[in-house]
């Protein structure tokens, strides 16, 4: 026994010493001035920041952080997740410590940190001329005429800047697209933001006549940069004026991103993750389940991860609010021989939900007047009883046993695993028995209908049967 306990304790033991040596710790002082609620560790992903921690500054104005990466690569220290003032991007490992101190204009290291960011710390002082003018311009009157020959110096000093040498050997190959990615950021942003002057035609170096997009989006790195996605469209547009092909009057959003994603400089973009996230990006503008269609008709075949559908379907559930004349959401399901059902594929009919499962003693009282009503309307061809089940996937043979037991009529289908995603967050459904009806136009009657047992749910049946298409 006294064996046993010796050897639980010793794997706790190694198991919390792993976990502390997984644990990196970000130390700071914050002293660019003014008052800020807190100071926050941003994760990159898809080129958005995600919030990891917050720190409130103390007394001395210091903030940390400590948190377990789940993976090697770039994070950001920064006051918002949109804002690209105050934002400081840095490279960690699981273990990792960066200690540093945000100065009045910029940021300095202090004590240990890694070789990784000691590069990162590096390239800052080497780009900071240029991001000051062209992200914090409130504080300084700069245009073209300036901030063009500096970028023509950093240019040619850049043909001479190492390539990192860290022990790293993945950090420095993805610090060399880091940097590509950081100058063009700066370079766009100048032209992006409000100048007493702007610079037209010949006055464009050869730097953004010269954007190569192929090139720049020919793998994900992109992806890795805190609004890489947003740069590609940005890098685009500001090429086009360089070359005069663009001028401000005739910039029209939705026309050029068309050109770029699906139309005759769509060969622009290598790679189609990031086409896709393009695609999602103009998806923002969507502010209804209309315009929705429209996009997912014309953009669609642009969206090619798991991840850029997800977000495309939260946008839809953000959208949707469950209301009579709202299309309803599709789904599909197996039935006991596991044959597929889709919702769509009853056009023309009026269809009848009911969402129950084994375990729920209201959804069983309300089976006896179900198959009443089902009896009462089995006559007519236009009229669609479906069953769905929400039992867990574990029993599904407690399910079939039931159907056989309670010989129950209609289609009846198993929706686990997918009830989450087609039926719960689609239809707002929190609790069962649920009933809800679809007209002949495949739009929602009601997304909570009457039960069967209700005096309500003939005359509303009765009034979807007559309605013409």
């Amino acid at each position: 026994m006294r064996k046993s306990l010796f050897t639980v304790v010793w794997m706790l033991v190694c198991i919390g010493n792993l976990s502390a040596q997984s644990l990196s710790i970000v130390n700071g002082v914050w002293e660019r001035g003014g008052s800020i609620d807190a100071v926050k560790l941003y994760g990159i992903a898809e080129s958005a920041l995600s919030e990891i921690a917050s720190s409130k500054p103390d007394g001395s104005n210091r903030f940390s952080f400590a948190f377990n990466p789940e993976k090697e690569g770039f994070y950001a220290v920064a006051l918002s997740p949109t804002s690209v003032q105050h934002r400081y991007v840095f490279y960690l490992k699981p273990g990792d410590q960066l200690n540093l101190r945000i100065t009045p204009d910029s940021y300095e290291l202090t004590g240990e940190n890694t070789p990784e960011n000691k590069e990162m710390c590096k390239w800052r002082e080497f780009i900071f001329p240029l991001e000051d003018k062209a992200v914090y311009f409130q504080k300084q009157n700069s245009t073209y005429v300036d901030f063009f020959p500096l970028l023509d110096e950093k240019l040619e000093a850049l043909k001479d800047y190492p390539q990192a040498d860290t022990p790293n050997r993945v950090f420095n190959a993805v610090f060399e697209d880091f940097k590509r990615n950081d100058l063009l950021f700066v370079a766009v942003n100048f032209i992006q933001t409000p100048r007493s002057a702007h610079p037209v035609g010949e006055d464009f170096g050869e730097y953004y006549r010269e954007i190569d997009l192929p090139s720049l989006t020919g793998n994900t790195s992109l992806l890795n940069y805190p609004g890489g996605a947003p740069l590609v469209l940005s890098a685009y547009m500001t090429k086009k004026r360089a070359l005069n092909e663009l001028a401000d009057k005739q910039i029209q959003y939705s026309s050029w991103i068309d050109r770029l994603l699906i139309g005759a400089d769509a060969g622009l973009i290598a790679n189609d993750t990031i086409r896709g996230e393009l695609a999602v990006m103009l998806s923002k503008n969507v502010k209804s389940l209309d315009n929705l269609d429209e996009f997912r008709q014309k953009y669609g075949k642009c969206i090619v991860t798991e991840s850029q559908r997800e977000r495309l379907n939260d946008l839809e559930l953000t959208l949707r609010k469950n209301v009579a004349g709202e299309k309803a959401p599709d789904f599909i399901f197996p039935d006991v021989n596991g044959k597929e059902y889709r919702l769509s594929s009853f056009g023309g009919k009026v269809v009848y939900v009911d969402i129950w499962a084994t375990w729920c003693g209201w959804c069983i009282k309300e089976i006896p007047d179900l198959k009443k009503l089902e009896e009462e309307y089995k006559d007519r061809s236009d009229m669609v009883f479906i069953g769905i089940s929400v039992d867990k996937a574990a029993d599904i043979g407690k399910w079939k046993k039931f159907l056989e037991t309670n010989n129950l009529p209609g289609i009846q289908l198993f929706a686990e695993p997918k009830a989450t995603d087609m039926l719960r967050k689609p239809y707002k459904i929190s609790g069962i028995p649920r009933f809800i009806l679809i007209g002949k136009d495949g739009k929602l009657v009601s997304g909570d209908a009457p039960r069967p047992s209700s005096k309500e749910i003939r005359p509303m049946l009765d009034q979807a049967l007559n309605f013409h298409l």
